[in-house]
């Protein structure tokens, strides 16, 4: 078996949480793992009992902020600082392969340690699956209509896309690398073999691709040791909320207000402070981290961020899902959900808008049908022989030629 070492970019609890299950799934399959995070993963990797190397990572605040702003969020500066920190994990390990989730710099650093690179990313961010684009509400488009603001991005973001990927290309010019494309899509896609957490069937293929790529599933995770759910009796419909890292805003405190004026209850992920998640009438459970599997499991439908992680458990139990999306990745998530007809988008409108959207959500038998065909179609994927084998098995074979620094 191999020895692999995994990187975690802990700027959001998924950058850690999909790491984390994969690493699971390979100690399972015998190879020797040790996972490389910042101080920000202790809490989570601790439980692991897994060899651990440290690396940095930028804050998440700062990393939030720069979404919120549509600005990138690593300068050339960090990603170095990132390269070096790689360098010195990997030659501490000395692995037979790396793997990164959104540690981009991984690009660079695994060229220049001669190691095979596997990304961990989600498929809309390639081209072969693009799933299309509207504006995220950034400052710089809130102030228009969001038709407007669409037509606006529409035509902006090529050249937006590669903005970002300015940093990332005067890093790989810094270290000799020959970099992807200057677009963001190809850089965070970008690897030796690249694994995308996602169901290929929520897919369909919008373009040619020669990239080394594979659907390895959704790799679902939940911490060690959470507590039970406690009993729910029989009563009105149960919404699950999860708001996850981002969901602090006024648009989640429409949201409680509207949940308070509906006949439902309410189960809450959501962390003490988060005082945006305050004021749901009938709130049954609150905790800032609940079992995904089982709030889904009770709930008739799911209220979150529209990101990846919670939009598959809610999907995985066969639970429509509205996603209070707040960053391009979100919407990027909630274009496939919404293909699937298996959930749609809230707009952070008003609390009046927001409740009749919740309460059609939850009398919209197609809805709910759309998720119940996407349950199948994940547990045909997972009851599958395990794909993560063969992934790193072709991620070892693809070498990688040395690279001078």
């Amino acid at each position: 078996m191999s020895r692999l070492l995994i990187f975690a970019e802990a700027v959001t609890l998924a950058h850690v949480a999909r790491p984390i299950a994969l690493s699971r799934q390979l100690r399972r399959l015998g190879h020797d793992v040790c996972i490389a995070a910042s101080d920000a993963a202790d809490r989570w990797l601790e439980p692991e009992n897994v060899p651990r190397r440290h690396v940095g990572s930028i804050d998440p605040g700062r990393f939030l902020r720069a979404l919120a702003h549509g600005s990138p969020a690593y300068d050339t500066d960090t990603l170095k600082r990132y390269v070096e920190d790689d360098l010195a994990a990997i030659e501490e390990w000395r692995p037979d392969a790396v793997i990164g989730d959104f540690r981009l710099s991984l690009y660079i650093s695994a060229r220049l340690a001669a190691k095979p690179y596997g990304a961990i990313a989600n498929a809309y961010w390639s081209r072969r699956y693009w799933p299309g684009v509207e504006a995220p509400p950034v400052a710089a488009l809130s102030w228009l209509p969001q038709f407007a603001a669409n037509a606006v991005f529409r035509i902006a973001y090529p050249a937006a896309f590669a903005v970002h990927a300015l940093p990332f290309h005067r890093a790989c010019s810094f270290y000799g690398v020959p970099p992807p494309r200057l677009d963001i899509r190809d850089i965070y896609t970008a690897s030796d073999a690249t694994a995308f957490a996602d169901v290929e069937t929520f897919y369909e293929p919008r373009a040619e691709s020669r990239d080394a790529a594979s659907f390895v599933g959704p790799l679902a995770w939940e911490p060690r040791g959470l507590q039970h759910l406690p009993p729910i009796a029989n009563g009105p419909p149960v919404v699950f909320v999860s708001p996850g890292s981002s969901g602090t805003g006024s648009a989640w405190v429409r949201l409680m207000g509207a949940l308070a004026r509906l006949p439902v209850r309410c189960i809450v992920a959501a962390r003490e402070g988060n005082h945006a998640m305050n004021g749901a009438a009938q709130c049954v459970h609150r905790s800032e981290f609940v079992s995904y599997a089982e709030a889904c499991a009770v709930a008739s439908l799911v209220v979150c961020n529209g990101g990846a992680p919670a939009t598959y458990a809610a999907l995985r139990a066969g639970r429509p899902v509205l996603g209070v999306a707040t960053n391009l990745d979100q919407l990027l998530n909630m274009r496939v959900v919404e293909r699937l007809h298996a959930g749609a988008k809230l707009r952070a409108a008003d609390t009046d808008s927001m409740a009749r959207a919740i309460e059609r959500a939850l009398a919209d038998e197609a809805l709910a049908r759309g998720a119940r065909e996407a349950a199948l179609l994940i547990a045909d994927v997972e009851g599958r022989p395990d794909p993560i084998g063969g992934w790193v098995a072709g991620l070892i074979r693809s070498g990688r030629p040395s690279h001078s620094r």
